[in-house]
């Protein structure tokens, strides 16, 4: 019967260690990039909420249209 001995590393091995540097350098990108990623964050919900209040505001439009009325002026 054979008995397997395993020991602990004392060193890690090259592809640990190249994954970490890989990992290391990926945050280092998302990190000088994080200014950009929040500006077109920030762009983007602001056109979304634009959009949002062009949606309520054709719709209370179209919904007088559909009722008859005229549009109030604080649709």
């Amino acid at each position: 019967m054979t008995m397997w001995a395993f020991h602990r590393r004392t060193h890690p091995s090259p592809e640990s260690e190249t994954a970490l540097r890989a990992a290391e350098k990926s945050l280092q990108q998302a990190q000088d990039h994080r200014p950009e990623v929040e500006a077109k964050l920030n762009e983007s919900q602001r056109v979304k909420e634009q959009i949002q209040a062009h949606n309520r505001a054709s719709y209370c439009f179209i919904q007088s249209i559909g009722l008859g009325q005229k549009p109030s002026a604080a649709s």
